[in-house]
């Protein structure tokens, strides 16, 4: 699981790397970009591991605090104005296809049966995580081609998958605070490897959601955004 999400954070900073260059900016702020995603990636990634493994995340308000940091930082960056303009350029089935990576999901179906995580929480996240998953690069390929109700199926795929991670999100706080009745498991959605996807890839997902969404936004009412 460590290998994998550094290998999905890898992906994500090429992309913003590649982006970079196609933004109207000076190239010091081209370099810049890629420079400083470069860090904040290997800060976020290393800072996150070494908590883990010092049992962090096991306390209560280690995973909320976990998820709320990159989330404030994430949808902080608006009031950036190069920020906005590297997302204005960022073609909409790039976002929506990288999140394939939620596949990696199924594997709470396995914990689950292996007696090592809660059925009602690893079953719901499970489902949700592999269909958005799933459908992310057919969604990402009709978005592409301009198909009929392009739109429309983009909006509903991110509404499904903000409510899938918020549902998976409130069962799993349930659950590690012994709110549900769901067994000694519970506390192990706190530990590697499970906080990886608990903790880690939560606010990503959720930010490339939002991220989306905005976009949606914006080129639905064909309004230049002043930059």
């Amino acid at each position: 699981m460590f290998v994998t999400q550094f290998f999905v954070n890898l992906l994500w900073w090429i992309g913003i790397s590649l982006l970079a260059e196609r933004v109207n900016i000076s190239t010091f702020q081209k370099r810049f970009i890629e420079i400083a995603s470069a860090i904040l990636f290997i800060a976020w990634f290393a800072t996150f591991d070494l908590l883990a493994h010092n049992s962090f995340f096991r306390a209560i308000g280690g995973i909320p605090l976990a998820l709320l940091l990159p989330f404030i930082f994430g949808f902080s960056l608006f009031f950036s104005q190069t920020f906005r303009k590297l997302l204005i350029v960022t073609p909409m089935h790039w976002i929506i296809g990288f999140q394939v990576y939620r596949v990696l999901g199924g594997v709470f179906f396995i914990w689950n049966a292996q007696g090592l995580l809660p059925s009602i929480f690893a079953l719901s996240a499970g489902f949700g995580d592999v269909l958005t998953g799933i459908t992310a690069p057919l969604v990402a390929y009709w978005s592409y081609k301009n198909g009929k109700g392009a739109r429309l199926i983009a909006y509903i795929w991110n509404s499904f998958g903000v409510l899938d991670t918020v549902n998976a999100l409130t069962l799993g706080t349930l659950a590690q605070t012994h709110l549900l009745k769901t067994g000694p498991t519970a506390a192990l959605l706190g530990v590697l490897p499970f906080v990886w996807l608990t903790a880690f890839a939560v606010p990503r997902s959720l930010l490339l959601h939002g991220y989306t969404l905005w976009l949606l936004g914006k080129r639905r009412t064909g309004k230049k955004i002043q930059l």
